[in-house]
């Protein structure tokens, strides 16, 4: 019964999601930011409640955290779409970046504790930073100026936990738990990349409302997922 429960809790972070992503818009106001608040939160839940069932555990309680910094994060870096707080725009990414560094370090360390650390990930997490910091430089033509050195910093991060991620399917063996962690990452890593483009994009805020939907879709479907696996923790 009580795992019945935890999947109707997935399915509602599911619903909550797709619909804040659709009644946003690609705008922000009230409504929009009252409903992010509320899709982070679900899927906040969602890793508690899978924790409660698995009982808590060092790693577990540090992937919770990292939900937590993130539903932070997550709220700060809505805040600039406000025409009030505009002029903080620089401000309010540093902090949302730094609320976002901090939950995927949080979210590093559990990996570590929970299924072991090898050196070569490493080796692909530098990769994945200068492809993510050369890829929107280049390819997408962002212009970052002042922030270049931050970008690049943050891009280190999430390469780090995505490199993890995938190490978690040779470490585990390609088990559910690692394929969920894995795919969850992955598709983080991809919503930043489109998130460069949202915060960097010099057009009006109409030729980015697709990028949005990409961008949140991806993100959420990165959290929900990355929360869902720890349901199966206990199979490590």
């Amino acid at each position: 019964m009580e795992e019945i429960l935890f999947y109707v809790l997935v399915a509602v972070s599911v619903v909550m999601s797709a619909v804040f992503i659709y009644f946003s818009n690609g705008q922000t106001n009230l409504r929009s930011i009252v409903l992010k608040a509320i899709s982070s939160f679900l899927f906040t839940a969602v890793a508690i409640y899978a924790c409660f069932l698995n009982l808590f555990t060092l790693g577990t309680m540090l992937f919770v955290l990292g939900f937590v910094l993130s539903c932070f994060g997550d709220v700060i870096l809505g805040l600039p779409d406000f025409p009030e707080l505009k002029e903080k725009k620089n401000k309010a990414i540093v902090s949302g970046g730094m609320f976002f560094a901090a939950a995927h370090v949080a979210y590093y360390i559990a990996m570590i504790i929970l299924f072991g650390w090898a050196w070569w990930p490493l080796l692909i997490a530098v990769l994945l930073a200068a492809f993510f910091f050369l890829f929107t430089k280049l390819a997408l033509k962002i212009d970052f100026g002042k922030m270049s050195g931050g970008i690049a910093f943050y891009s280190l991060f999430v390469s780090i936990v995505t490199s993890q991620g995938i190490y978690a399917l040779f470490a585990l063996n390609f088990s559910l738990y690692s394929i969920l962690i894995a795919i969850g990452f992955l598709l983080f890593y991809v919503s930043d990349i489109v998130l460069m483009k949202i915060y960097f994009n010099n057009n009006e805020r109409q030729n980015n409302r697709v990028l949005y939907y990409y961008n949140l879709g991806l993100y959420y479907a990165a959290q929900i997922l990355i929360a869902t696996s720890l349901i199966l923790v206990h199979a490590i």
